[in-house]
């Protein structure tokens, strides 16, 4: 459900602010801002419009997913891997493109670099280390036109600052003035509850938005995604916070019951710390993390996950990079309190699990959006269990919810598209 939570983001941030300088941010010129625009936001549309994929791909994705946790059951699948490496790896390869008005995915392995907006690669590799050990890979790669990696940072800070200075009823009333075709969209599956923005006494500014999920004002179009936010989405509970070495929180959000909360605190369209005088965000924070999800009758999930979170910043690059080291305490439930939780642990140890999402652009070819994760799983009964229940729920939302989800999306990326256009006009 990552696209999922990327367009709340993206429907928050371009409707909870007076945003009409935000569009200007996306170029240079107002020529390269539309260019720019066009080619991100028309690859996003793409991306969720009329989703194709071969047979054996979509079989081989389905199954990645109901046994990532259990990858002994697909080692060895020969109809699930496109290629086979000397040390044992098996890679799953999807390239993707915007063809003929459908999003088509297919498993031919290609070293050919992406050149269109809306082209995609996708890599998922399983190397075994030992005879219950497996280390997985997952690259993904986006092509979003010649957006350079510092003009797309330019658009958070525009936003940002945009936040600034003004009271939640401006922001709120100017929000759907400026992007009225986003605020219908949105609209349908988000209500915002509560938006306060401050200016304190040290200049900076402190935001606090609320919103929930409403998935009746989509059920009567699309129903399979509504009933899923109701069973999966609406039931996890989620609590974050970003913090300094010094223990200084950054940023704070949470989910309980379908209600997203979000605190942050800026100046001069930059990141400051919740309280105190205002200072540049370090490159190096940690991310402390809880949340549970309840999936038939379980409750499963963690608290006290910590992890390493530094702020990527390059010439060509801007993004995050997370590492995770330290096993979390789990949250179980009793049925599976006799078995030995030992496997647990070893996705924190080594290397530990990493995960790393940024913007990369690249003066001869397309910019990308791209993620990369790693980690290592041990198989045990205690994971067969965790992996069947996660099983049922991708296969809900695969089976029944994805296409109307993709749906929704590009409808909403749509109307941001079209709210972005008038902006620069």
């Amino acid at each position: 459900m990552h696209v999922h939570r990327f367009a709340f983001v993206l429907f928050g941030a371009v409707t909870l602010t007076a945003c009409s300088d935000v569009p200007r941010a996306f170029g240079p010129t107002p020529a390269a801002a539309k260019s720019n625009a066009d080619a991100i936001f028309g690859a996003l549309v793409g991306r969720f419009a009329n989703v194709v994929r071969v047979p054996r791909y979509a079989r081989a994705r389905e199954l990645l997913g109901r046994y990532a946790l259990t990858p002994s059951a697909i080692y060895d699948d020969s109809t699930v891997w496109t290629a086979y490496g000397p040390d044992g790896t098996r890679t799953l390869f999807g390239d993707a493109s915007i063809t003929n008005g459908c999003y088509v995915f297919t498993n031919a392995p290609s070293s050919e670099p992406l050149d269109a907006p809306g082209d995609g690669r996708h890599i998922m590799r399983l190397r075994k280390l030992g005879d219950d050990q497996y280390e997985w890979f997952t690259g993904v790669d986006f092509a979003m036109g010649r957006i350079t990696a510092a003009d797309m940072a330019n658009v958070v800070n525009r936003w940002l600052a945009a936040t600034e200075g003004h009271d939640g009823g401006a922001l709120r009333a100017d929000g759907r003035a400026a992007f009225p075709r986003t605020a219908a969209v949105g609209g349908r599956l988000f209500a915002i509850d509560t938006v306060i923005s401050v200016r304190d006494a040290d200049g900076a500014n402190a935001l606090y938005v609320q919103l929930h999920l409403t998935p009746d004002g989509i059920r009567s179009q699309l129903p399979n995604y509504a009933e899923y936010l109701d069973k999966y989405i609406q039931k996890v509970k989620l609590h974050f916070t970003l913090v300094d070495a010094g223990g200084t929180p950054w940023v704070e959000g949470a989910s309980t019951d379908g209600r997203f909360t979000l605190r942050l605190r800026t100046r001069g369209g930059h990141f400051a710390p919740l309280a105190g005088t205002p200072r540049p965000m370090p490159d190096t924070l940690t991310l402390r993390l809880d949340m549970t999800a309840k999936i038939k009758l379980f409750t499963i999930g963690v608290e006290h996950l910590t992890g390493e979170w530094i702020n990527v910043e390059t010439p060509h690059e801007r993004g995050w990079s997370l590492r995770f080291t330290r096993e979390p305490e789990w949250v179980l439930p009793p049925i599976v309190g006799h078995l030995i939780r030992t496997p647990l642990r070893r996705p924190f140890q080594g290397q530990g699990t990493t995960f790393r999402i940024g913007i990369r652009d690249d003066p001869s070819g397309q910019t990308l959006l791209t993620r990369r994760g790693t980690t290592v799983v041990q198989e045990s009964a205690i994971l067969r269990f965790i992996g069947k229940l996660g099983g049922t729920a991708v296969s809900d939302f695969v089976s029944k919810a994805e296409d109307e989800e993709n749906r929704y999306d590009a409808s909403l990326f749509a109307a941001m598209k079209a709210d972005i256009d008038a902006g620069l006009r």
